[in-house]
């Protein structure tokens, strides 16, 4: 029963996001990555599946993003490699299927194929999400024999954008050695691409630069000035940025390969539901019918575990707020009470069911 609701999930986004057939059909016929993209999903949102766990496993970094919410390169805690080995296990008894390995840069961490290693004999559907500059040959083989996906943070083709973006000369050319090494060993390869003023432009084209080379998901990060991002605040998308950006990517969706989710925009399911003339009575009884498939703020209904290197628990990566401590609280009462988290919605809006806002920003951007 299970994938036949995901499986009617997807048709609607497909229905929502006015998604061609033939890439539609594309994509389905790579059936071991879309299993591997819908594991344990209960809706699609804003940070992509609901629900799944993301777990920033160090700070290190040997790159200085400016937009980087976790202040990527700077000292900080972390688990050590037994307190780590038992927090996988606390992790398997939530019943969430999808992990993410973040960080700073989760390949710093000497121990991550331990760990990897673990999760897998958990029967985790594993993701680790990195700069790409670190993924040799050898190490690529590695991430393939786990089936582990690989989600490459890329903000620009251009050198001189990426490459200021990320704080360090040469980690365009870094990255793209990365990704030619993930597509050797044919890896599910994702993009995270983080769209400011700085790089809007940038957007489209890696989309069809994805296109060209067959990578399967992306999220699109809406900027947040948060964490190292805040002093850089200045280059947020302005509204009509932002609406912008929300019609390139529907846009670029009708005939993409891939699956694209914005994230920290999830008046995104709005949007498409207004392109369609979905409005008034009639759209606030179809928002609530898709507020069953649709979450848009995960934050809003316990939809993301957002773990920290020191083990702080966090309802999202914009909010820098702890909800406990995955070290000396029970995991499964954290996940419960996120769950029965009662977050003030857009009361007044008719999408707020697909949408809720997005706590971390503040306030709607979606251009009424």
């Amino acid at each position: 029963m299970k994938l036949v609701e995901q499986a009617f999930a997807l048709a609607l986004f497909a229905w929502l996001s006015e998604w061609r057939p033939f890439p539609l059909l594309k994509w389905l016929s790579q059936a071991r990555k879309v299993l591997k993209a819908g594991a344990g999903l209960r809706k699609i949102s804003c940070f992509g599946v609901n629900p799944h766990i993301v777990w920033e496993v160090t700070r290190r970094c040997n790159l200085r993003c400016k937009h980087c919410h976790a202040f990527g390169g700077e000292p900080s805690k972390e688990l050590s490699t037994e307190e780590a080995r038992e927090l996988i296990q606390k992790l398997k008894e939530t019943g969430i299927k999808t992990l993410v390995f973040s960080g700073g840069e989760p390949l710093m961490r000497k121990d991550i194929f331990t760990l990897i290693s673990d999760a897998t004999e958990k029967d985790f559907n594993i993701f680790i999400a990195t700069n790409g500059t670190l993924i040799s040959r050898e190490i690529a083989r590695m991430l393939s024999e786990f089936d582990v996906g690989v989600v490459v943070g890329i903000d620009a083709l251009s050198d001189e954008i990426h490459d200021e973006l990320r704080g360090v000369k040469g980690a365009l050319n870094a990255t793209m050695r990365g990704i030619e090494n993930c597509m050797h060993y044919d890896i599910y390869l994702h993009f995270n691409i983080v769209a400011s003023r700085m790089n809007l432009c940038e957007v489209p084209r890696i989309i069809d630069f994805g296109n060209e080379i067959g990578v399967f998901s992306y999220f699109i990060y809406n900027f947040v000035p948060a964490g190292r991002g805040a002093k850089i605040a200045e280059n947020a998308l302005c509204e009509d940025e932002f609406n912008e950006l929300l019609r390139v990517l529907a846009e670029k969706q009708r005939h993409s390969r891939g699956i694209i989710i914005p994230v920290a925009a999830p008046e995104y399911f709005a949007f498409l539901l207004r392109r369609k003339g979905v409005q008034g009575e009639r759209g606030e009884r179809v928002a609530r019918f898709l507020g069953r498939f649709f979450s848009g703020c995960l934050a809003c209904e316990g939809g993301m575990l957002y773990i920290k290197p020191d083990g702080e628990l966090w309802r999202c990566p914009f909010l820098a707020r702890s909800v406990g401590n995955v070290l000396r609280d029970d995991v499964s009462a954290l996940l419960r009470a996120l769950r029965n988290l009662k977050v003030k919605r857009c009361v007044s809006c008719i999408y707020r069911y697909v949408c809720g806002g997005c706590e971390a920003r503040g306030k709607c951007m979606l251009r009424m």
